[in-house]
């Protein structure tokens, strides 16, 4: 396990069964306990591990020698609404809605929408798909109700404010803001210069900057909300405990503190809002606190973050401790 900074497992099991969308699932939540980061001083701990089965399988999982059939083919985006976290499944094309009761909610599989990144809006979800161009807007029931846009190229990570939808335009190297009003701009381009951006594909909000993870250029930019300009920098290429060879995901917690996921390292890291790094937490495993490309990212305000494991086809939460509750 990587630590960086400030940075014996016993389980419990508990099973939750839900109705939604005329199928019955089974809802698991491993609750690990002494688990956390960094020892002698923990400052994280991982809360919960969620893992959806399908109910009513056994039979079929065992004739095709499979104990458990998983409802998530591929989690994800993430979004907290309320105390419901939402995750995007694209390879299944769906939303699936798991609630603090553990009552899941899928939307029906779309043919003209696979869902990547989600972000919750004042006026609904947003999510976005890489494969078709589009972003869309859906409402409580998970109905995909208006296109944003369409056309993007590989449109990606989505954040939202007062203002507008932010969106990575992954394949152009660029921002678009959707503003409520219906205008779209457009911010930077392919470089590596400040507001410059390669293959960017991670959103967030940081009070009123934006974050925006530059992907091949192995670093998270911050630029003014309003007027765009870059405000500062931080990540690294390379190997070690922070280092940001294939960013994800970013979200930004209760104590305003900057998580970002890395699919290359598996390892998700904690920064400072001004890029110091705290503590970096994971490696390569199944293992509860390991990841298989950990993707997107989502803070609850009560503390928790969430981690799309989207190979281990699963999502691990993790709460900040009461000693890092206070802004750093």
């Amino acid at each position: 396990m990587r630590l960086a900074g400030w940075g014996g497992v016993a389980l419990g099991t508990g099973l939750l069964v839900a109705s939604a969308a005329c199928a019955s699932h089974a809802v698991r939540t491993t609750l690990p306990a002494g688990l956390a980061w960094p020892p002698g001083e923990p400052r994280i701990a991982l809360a919960n591990i969620i893992e959806t089965r399908r109910a009513g399988m056994a039979f079929f999982s065992w004739i095709a020698g499979e104990k458990n059939a998983p409802l998530f083919e591929r989690p994800y985006g993430l979004a907290w609404q309320g105390d419901d976290l939402v995750v995007t499944d694209p390879a299944a094309r769906r939303l699936v809605r798991v609630a603090a009761s553990g009552k899941v909610t899928l939307s029906a599989p779309d043919p003209d929408f696979a869902p990547l990144m989600v972000a919750t809006c004042v006026d609904g979800l947003v999510a976005s798909d890489s494969e078709s161009g589009r972003v869309a807007r859906f409402d409580s029931e998970l109905r995909r109700v208006a296109w944003l846009a369409q056309g993007l190229d590989r449109p990606t990570g989505v954040a939202c404010d007062a203002r507008a939808v932010w969106v990575a335009e992954t394949g152009a190297h660029r921002l678009v803001a959707l503003g409520r009003d219906g205008s779209r701009r457009v911010i930077g381009g392919r470089g590596t210069g400040d507001g410059q951006f390669n293959f960017p594909v991670a959103l967030a909000r940081l009070g009123e900057a934006v974050l925006v993870g530059d992907t091949l250029n192995f670093r998270i930019q911050r630029l003014d909300g309003a007027s765009a300009s870059f405000l500062g920098a931080f990540g690294r290429l390379g190997d070690a405990a922070g280092d940001t060879p294939r960013l994800k995901g970013i979200a930004v917690d209760a104590a305003g503190h900057v998580w970002a996921s890395d699919a290359h390292l598996d390892q998700v890291s904690v920064y400072t809002a001004q890029g110091q790094l705290l503590l970096s937490l994971g490696r390569s495993g199944s293992a509860p606190g390991e990841f298989s490309f950990p993707a997107g990212v989502a803070a609850h305000p009560d503390g928790r973050v969430a981690v799309a494991d989207a190979l281990n086809r699963r999502v691990q939460v993790f709460r900040l401790l009461p000693t890092a509750s206070a802004k750093p």
